[in-house]
């Protein structure tokens, strides 16, 4: 009897091992495409500050606000990478994209321009939501500099947000990235028409 017993454990254990988790970890980022310009003489520059996550979204699992204060952090499914590099190259590919003929550079690089914008962007949520599906808010900061001199021109307090189309972490992705490419569309935007008015 203790024989069988041993055999029994023994199984169990190596079937429990073997089997397939449950909870298998799940990877997303947006599926932006690199946009290739070639300007020879660019219209336009822009220096483009790193992105700012602040507070609970400042990490890389993908994080759900709910209706009654509290938040949800995943345990399994998680940004490829950092959000804030993520919607930095984001930026960059998407306002290179409706930016016809800017060149768009990392702020991080020193540069000789004279005359140029620089953007900063700061995001407070950046989550899912049981009302309102996908949400990014924050503020978003617009500075000329002409001359050597640095001006703030425009600011504005945005939040964005998307029903999901269906359940599950693909269909949060999808109304984040919405958002995100809406958001980029209104800094471009802004961008043309501080550039005409100059």
């Amino acid at each position: 009897m203790k024989g069988l017993l041993i055999i029994i454990w023994v199984i169990l254990f190596i079937s429990g091992c073997s089997g397939n988790s449950q909870n298998a970890v799940n990877y997303y980022q947006f599926n932006t495409t690199p946009a290739v310009t070639s300007a020879a003489i660019p219209s336009g520059t822009l220096l483009l500050k790193p992105i700012k996550l602040i507070g609970v979204s400042d990490q890389q699992a993908i994080v759900q606000v709910h209706t009654n204060h509290s938040v949800s952090i995943a345990n399994f499914n998680y940004w490829s990478e950092h959000p804030k590099h993520m919607l930095y190259k984001s930026a960059q590919q998407m306002l290179s994209s409706q930016l016809h003929g800017w060149q768009i550079i990392n702020a991080r690089v020193s540069t000789t321009f004279s005359d140029y914008f620089e953007v900063e962007i700061h995001v407070n949520d950046f989550a899912g939501h049981d009302d309102h599906g996908g949400i990014i808010s924050g503020n978003w900061y617009i500075f000329s500099s002409k001359e050597g001199k640095k001006n703030l021109v425009k600011s504005s307090y945005f939040f964005k947000s998307n029903a999901l189309k269906a359940d599950g972490y693909q269909s949060l992705i999808s109304a984040l990235e919405a958002n995100w490419a809406a958001l980029n569309s209104d800094i471009a935007t802004e961008l043309e028409a501080l550039y005409d008015d100059k």
